[in-house]
């Protein structure tokens, strides 16, 4: 379990005048799979970039990406599906 600064869509979340900590897996995965790679100037190689993915059929290039961007930040990927809902990713907190 990693605990962060929690942001609530694109802002920090604040309380008692000060940022909320909390744990933070949920969100690491999904700026992982959201932002493509080069999104992350510390990390130039991590991200998914799922939007370029929109439309596209679930193969294996899309499931390996997945695995490899959640693997090297240290999760133990579980699944990947695709659901009416969307994207299914689950995954063994670090």
């Amino acid at each position: 379990m990693r605990v962060d600064v929690l942001l609530e869509g694109d802002d920090l979340v604040i309380e008692d005048g000060d940022f909320k900590l909390g744990q933070s897996d949920l969100q690491h995965v999904y700026h992982i799979l959201l932002n493509p790679p080069g999104a992350f100037k510390q990390f130039p190689l991590a991200g998914v970039g799922k939007p370029r993915f929109i439309n596209g059929p679930l193969d294996g290039q899309l499931r390996r990406e997945v695995q490899l961007q959640l693997e090297a930040d240290g999760y133990r990927l579980k699944l990947v599906a695709v659901t009416p809902q969307g994207l299914d990713v689950q995954f063994d907190p670090v």
